[in-house]
């Protein structure tokens, strides 16, 4: 079985997909010990569901479908943060090199001799 994406924050979607099951079974899919999706398989034996994950908590669960055999995939529950934007990070930078040629002019001219009226 496969679980796109294999790893979510609380909350997010997930699709199970799998096969080698009965032809036209139905599919029962757990995670842990919660129902989280039923369908039915394909003439091939095939399915996609999505699953119903709520707001689960942060950890690492055995995602099971029972079909006439039975199939299993992790699936990770992780705790996603942003720490800046590639934007942010430009701006600053910007700023550095502004301000260091700002300074490095400033120092430049302030070592050129003066000019008396011509």
């Amino acid at each position: 079985m496969d679980l796109t994406p294999s790893a979510v924050e609380p909350g997010a979607g997930v699709t199970a997909s799998g096969h080698g099951c009965d032809p036209q079974a139905p599919v029962d899919v757990t995670m842990g010990e919660v129902a989280v999706a039923k369908t039915v398989a394909g003439a091939d034996g095939a399915f996609e569901v999505p699953l119903a994950t709520g707001a689960a908590d942060v950890g690492r669960y055995q995602v099971t479908a029972k079909c006439g055999r039975t199939l299993v995939a992790p699936l990770d529950v992780v705790l996603v943060g942003s720490i800046g934007t590639g934007t942010s990070t430009l701006t600053v930078i910007l700023f550095f090199l502004l301000l260091g040629g700002w300074y490095y002019g400033h120092r430049l001219v302030s070592q050129l001799p003066a000019r008396r009226g011509e």
